[in-house]
């Protein structure tokens, strides 16, 4: 095994290696690798005055993309811990920050004494810039807290250490060519799809475009873009891109029966991938156009093992679907204080998403749902996943989430929150919607079960948050005093 080195120091090398190169662009910043550096050194100073070391534990409330890298960075430098400071942070309670930092477009919590980063901890030629010797941290020392929703639903925390992330960046590697990938991200700075390939990009000299505009990207020569299907969709539904981009990878939810013809009329490769807070990049489908013209999918293995199982543990056949399990050298051994949702997802060396899938005959993995998604209509079980790519089929729907409708006395077991490309001709698209319903599994909706929406609720990964759903329709009737 290559030898430990602090995640930092390996930076450092790059960035004095690729000084001049670019390292983050976008509206308000231009810094390159050798600027960035001495940013993420000044900053460590700072915060090292203020008692950051080895065993703290940082937690940053931030937007800003600059101050979030660099604070994530300045982290290992100092042999310290990292973690998002928000309300899953708040609600777990099981991460204890020693620390807590925030920018001034967040208003941080009167309960948290966060301490506003003054802006000349973050000058990029400030004094006090030059480098510091990086801490000598224990390679499975935690660093990177991430919550993760794992097989329950309920978030829950993991720990990677410097090691961890350092394989997972090596395992990127063949997405960051050296010094000239130009990555940019509809994932928001604070998570886990974003640091994943953004620390990727910066230990291979490549460059991150900050924010969700395709003029900044054609502008900085994007060549990589990643996003949810959802995202990509709706920048993508009114127009392509006036110029095409070398790669897309969508991730997150199911790929949109149509999204894949779409999505390449934007970019050369479009790959919907596989994976978790818990394994990162574990597997991905590459879109493409088949010989008679159909939009298809073939698998593209990883470095990952992956394997659909009965419930005997038995790998399934082609077109037999199963649980998917995951196992590779970088993945998480289980969730902080949560000993029974480990025991349920980390078992004799695999990682157990909570994902029911098959094989397709192209190699692809087909993941049907979550099992924690199962619906329960009148005996029978349906994912609610199948019910959001029906629904997206029919022309005039551009997103759609089913869910358990959580009404105590309702008739009906389902609701739909769906967004129409026309919310006027929502009347004609939901016959279409129902006949489409009732002929692939007989039952389940009713025309008062399909909700227009403007937007659907997202997580903070940007995919459609079933909860969030749930809860808004309880608020609702709430309200109307229906309950």
């Amino acid at each position: 095994m290559e030898a430990f080195e602090n995640i930092a120091a390996q930076y450092g090398r790059v960035a004095r290696q690729y000084a001049r190169y670019p390292a983050l662009l976008g509206n308000d910043v231009a810094l390159s690798h050798g600027q960035f550096w001495s940013t993420v050194n000044g900053l460590a100073r700072h915060m090292a005055e203020d008692g950051v070391g080895p065993g703290s534990l940082v937690a940053l409330n931030s937007r800003n993309m600059v101050v979030v890298l660099s604070t994530l960075m300045a982290t290992a430098l100092l042999g310290a811990g990292f973690v998002v400071a928000g309300p899953i942070l708040a609600r777990a309670k099981v991460v204890k920050p020693s620390h807590f930092y925030r920018t001034p477009e967040m208003a941080g919590h009167s309960a948290v004494n966060f301490r506003l980063l003054p802006p000349d901890w973050l000058r990029s030629d400030g004094p006090g810039t030059e480098e510091l010797a990086p801490a000598t941290v224990a390679p499975e020392a935690p660093w990177m807290y991430l919550h993760t929703s794992g097989t329950t639903g309920e978030p829950k925390f993991i720990a990677l250490s410097q090691r961890m992330v350092q394989d997972r960046s090596r395992a990127a590697e063949v997405d960051f060519p050296r010094a000239t990938t130009t990555f940019a991200s509809f994932f928001g700075c604070t998570s886990r799809p974003f640091f994943a390939r953004a620390l990727a990009a910066l230990l291979q000299a490549c460059t991150v475009v900050e924010g969700i505009d395709p003029a900044q990207w054609l502008k900085h020569g994007v060549n990589f873009v990643a996003a949810s299907p959802g995202q990509m969709f709706r920048q993508l539904s009114d127009a392509p891109l006036p110029r095409r981009i070398a790669r897309l990878e969508v991730s997150g939810a199911r790929l949109p029966v149509g999204s894949g013809a779409l999505f390449l009329q934007s970019f050369d490769r479009v790959l919907d991938v596989y994976g978790a807070s818990e394994t990162s990049k574990s597997f991905a489908n590459e879109v493409f156009i088949a010989a008679d013209g159909t939009v298809a999918l073939r698998g593209v293995p990883q470095d990952s093992r992956v394997e659909i199982v009965d419930d005997t543990g038995t790998p399934c056949a082609v077109g037999q679907s199963g649980q998917v399990r995951v196992r590779n050298g970088y993945m998480a051994t289980g969730y902080m204080n949560a000993p029974e949702a480990s025991s349920k997802a980390f078992r004799d060396g695999w990682f157990y998403p909570g994902d029911t899938a098959h094989w397709g005959q192209n190699g692809e993995l087909v993941v049907l749902g979550r099992e924690d998604d199962v619906i329960n209509l009148g005996g029978y079980k349906i994912q609610a996943a199948l019910i959001d790519a029906l629904i997206t089929m029919v022309p005039g729907v551009r997103e759609a989430v089913a869910f358990r409708n959580p009404l105590p006395a309702t008739k009906d077991a389902m609701i739909a929150f769906i967004v129409y490309d026309d919310p006027g001709n929502r009347a004609n698209v939901n016959v279409d919607i129902l006949a489409r319903i009732n002929q692939t599994i007989g039952f389940g909706l009713s025309e008062r079960s399909l909700r227009s929406m403007i937007r659907l609720p997202l997580d903070e990964d940007g995919l459609p948050d079933r909860k969030a759903c749930a809860e808004m329709v309880l608020r609702r009737a709430g309200e109307l005093g229906e309950i």
